[in-house]
């Protein structure tokens, strides 16, 4: 865990800005226009809030001080090159652009300053909410698509700042300065400017709309091929052993084709918009000079409508104008594609979090568990769990057993708040789930996986997540309670042994020892073990099951389990079938009954080909299958 404090959760944003949820279950800004993602990013990025006025008046300033050359020029030729018009020209223009330069260069620093710090946040807060969304949205989403959105989407915007886009804010202001100076000096040459620029930026806006669709997908494509490329590069072993190597080629070829194609798809109205752009730019150059010329010349010799002063001030005036837009036609691109990833990363933030604060605190001591006509699915699919009831004593073992589909692994998921019932209601120690404060849950609800996750490190920093900051004498305590002790003197460094990423030094039986640890070491009230020693080597499996007796002992135990050694161990057996309870009791109760669990059993118990071959298990033996 980081230390000192923990940043600020996004404050909660209107309904109008987060209209709908995509397939993923995230927040869908894809339909909020520029205007409105400004406000969301505003709401969600606090910093970026800070000094905006500030920020406004170094953008008036380096754009104002721009302006000021034309003045001086059409001073200078229309007062004659006397000493007593240039010298004051001269230094009005010196310190005019010595003023822009140095609102320019605080105008970039505090903007990269800010924007940095806003791109940081937004990455915490991105983070944060993966860790706080909703189970079910989690599930969702590719893990490749959240780790896109929090890097590469909001690199997309550090890399058009870097290129230029903090630029913009100066342009912008150039923009309107010039126009205002503009009408000031002759409204009649400014007229076709303007209606130039009308029509300049209806048809950038129009065009920005196909793009954004265009880069939104692009975003889209990019990220489904990462999950392609991660997904054959983290299964790479089994591709080779299987053979799969061509099919998985052209799954990855068709990913990065899809891609590909979006993005060209983009230039296709991204190059078109910038041809329209520059020749507006030069037509609206040759109308201010063409018209100046018969603007002045109306007035006759004597009394020009227009000195030449002022139609060269007009001319550099059109050049202020013209370059903001210019540099909006040409970074149309980069802007896009920076608002885009902007746009993705701003969704997951913006979405919804399903922690429970202020709730209810879990009453101390073993947990009991109530469901009382519990039905569970997952998103609009079918019923999984109709109409639960069942009572679990604190403190007792209870086994869940079931065919594949029955229901078994979404039951466990109910208890970890996983699943939201779809109706009735699950109570933990007196107290409904969805009302229990979520910091009273870590330590107290623990699940151990099929596969439990290590993390890239030493064995005695994966056991000591279970209880942060816990000394080696406490792992040691630990594993020692498990009767774990010798399994850890064949280790090469103990406590310091590498396990590689995701645990890929350690045997699958292995992992399962150190997630046992880890699961003793925060002490929890209620375990729930999904399927914890279906894939557990022979080897392993009589430390893993001794392990798992000393874990349990006292401890309110859901054990999902596919092998029938676990459930004969438990206090009480659940039978599932269909997603409903059609057996419960004792295992030798449950024995002396004609039913499902009898054909599980006896399935469990027929020998195998590779059984029958081999001689007869002894009693000792870990593997052997008779349950009686």
């Amino acid at each position: 865990m980081s230390s000192g404090a923990s940043p600020e959760p996004p404050p909660a944003l209107s309904a109008e800005y987060v209209p709908a949820l995509d397939r993923y279950g995230l927040a869908d800004l894809s339909g909020v226009g520029p205007a409105r993602l400004v406000a969301v990013a505003l709401g969600a990025s606090p910093r970026l809030r800070e000094g905006l006025a500030l920020t406004g008046l170094l953008a008036l300033l380096a754009g104002a001080g721009r302006i000021v050359a034309p003045l001086t020029v059409q001073h200078v030729l229309d007062a004659g090159p006397r000493p007593g018009s240039v010298t004051p020209a001269v230094l009005v223009g010196s310190g005019a652009l010595l003023v822009a330069g140095v609102s320019s260069v605080l105008l970039n620093r505090r903007l990269q300053f800010q924007v940095e710090r806003a791109l940081a946040g937004l990455r915490r807060a991105g983070l944060r909410r993966v860790h706080d969304m909703a189970a079910t949205t989690a599930d969702r989403v590719p893990s490749a698509d959240l780790v896109t959105r929090l890097t590469s989407d909001l690199d997309q915007v550090t890399t058009f700042l870097q290129g230029g886009g903090i630029q913009f804010v100066t342009n912008a202001a150039q923009l309107v300065i010039a126009m205002v100076i503009m009408l000031i000096y002759s409204w009649v040459l400014s007229l076709p400017v303007l209606l130039l620029a009308v029509a300049l930026v209806v048809t950038m806006v129009s065009v920005q709309r196909v793009i954004a669709r265009r880069f939104d997908q692009a975003r889209r494509d990019l990220s489904r091929m990462q999950s392609a490329v991660a997904e054959s590069v983290t299964g790479a072993p089994v591709i080779r052993s299987t053979g799969t190597g061509r099919r998985t080629r052209a799954k990855l070829d068709e990913a990065v084709d899809r891609a590909r194609d979006s993005l060209v798809r983009t230039l296709w109205p991204l190059h078109g918009n910038t041809a329209f752009g520059e020749l507006a730019i030069s037509t609206m150059t040759i109308a201010v000079i063409l018209g100046g010329v018969w603007w002045a010349r109306v007035g006759g010799p004597a009394q020009p409508r227009l000195t030449a002063g002022d139609l060269v001030a007009m001319v550099f005036l059109v050049t202020f104008f013209v370059r903001p837009l210019q540099f909006l036609v040409q970074s149309l691109g980069e802007a896009q594609n920076a608002l885009t990833g902007w746009r993705r990363a701003l969704e997951l933030v913006t979405t919804p979090s399903a922690e429970v604060r202020h709730g209810a605190p879990l009453p101390a001591g073993p947990v009991g568990v109530a469901l009382d006509r519990v039905s569970a699915r997952y998103g609009d699919g079918p019923l999984v769990l109709r109409e639960l009831t069942v009572r679990i004593a604190p403190g007792e073992h209870v086994a869940v057993v079931g065919r594949t589909g029955s229901g078994k692994s979404t039951f466990a998921k109910l208890l970890t708040r996983r699943v939201e019932p779809a109706a009735g209601t699950v109570v933990l120690s007196g107290v409904p789930l969805g009302r229990i404060d979520d910091g009273a849950l870590p330590g107290r609800v623990v699940v151990v996986p099929q596969d439990p996750f290590l993390f890239d490190g030493t064995l005695g920093a994966n056991i000591a997540l279970g209880s942060p900051g816990a000394a080696d004498a406490t792992s040691l305590a630990a594993l020692a309670e498990l009767g774990l002790t010798d399994w850890l003197a064949t280790l090469p460094d103990g406590l310091a042994t590498p396990v590689g990423p995701r645990g890929d030094r350690l045997s699958v039986g292995e992992r399962q020892l150190v997630a046992l640890a880890r699961t003793a070491l925060a002490d929890p009230d209620l375990v729930v073990l999904d399927e914890a020693t279906s894939g557990v080597d022979p080897a392993t499996d009589v430390a893993v099951q001794a392990a798992l007796a000393a874990l349990t002992r006292g401890r309110t135990t859901v054990s999902i389990a596919h092998r029938m050694i676990t459930a004969a161990s438990a206090d009480r057996v659940l039978v599932f079938a269909d997603g409903r309870i059609v057996q419960s009791g004792p295992h030798r109760e449950l024995l002396a009954q004609e039913g499902p669990y009898l054909g599980l059993v006896a399935a469990w118990n027929r020998p195998t080909a590779d059984e029958i071959a081999r001689p007869a298990a002894g009693p000792d033996d870990p593997d052997r299958r008779n349950v009686r």
